[in-house]
This record gives C-alpha cells, structure tokens and sequence, in this order.
C-alpha cells in the first residue's frame, strides 16, 4: 500500500510547504531562499513550519518571468541545411 497514492488529492494543494515550494517552481531550496522567498509572504504552521501559497508562488513566477524574457531574434536561430 502507497500512503502518497492514497493520500492524492484531485486537485493541486493551495499551501506549500517550503520543501515543497521549492520543488514547484522547479530550484533548489538556497537558490529559493535567496530569490523568492524575500518577495512572497511567509505562512507559519505549527511551531517551526512555514508555508507558502501557491497563488503567491504563482505570482512571483509571472513577474519573474516577465523580467527575464530574452528577445528573440532570427539572426541567434542555427540554420540547419542552409
């Protein structure tokens, strides 16, 4: 028996625990401390838990996204068979 398969939910959980958190926006948890965790709220759970929520999450991805667009250009394209 699969405790985690058991335990899935059908639909995407809204809190994320920091280990989690990291794992969804796909970084390591230094590279998370230093790049986003500064600029989403913090959640405390329980005693020394912290979470996080995904629509914040979410958020932050967007506007980083946003700032990290590379223009693309036809001249940077490889141009195979020419």
């Amino acid at each position: 028996m699969n405790p985690a398969k058991d335990t899935a939910l059908p639909f995407p959980p809204r809190v994320l625990r920091h280990k989690f958190a990291c794992l969804y926006l796909g970084m390591d948890k230094n590279r998370f401390n230093r790049e986003v965790r500064p600029f989403v709220p913090e959640i405390s759970m329980g005693v020394q838990g912290v979470c996080f929520d995904r629509l914040d999450l979410d958020s932050w991805w967007e506007q980083y996204k946003g700032s990290q667009r590379v223009p693309h250009s036809n001249d940077r394209r490889v141009k195979y068979g020419a």
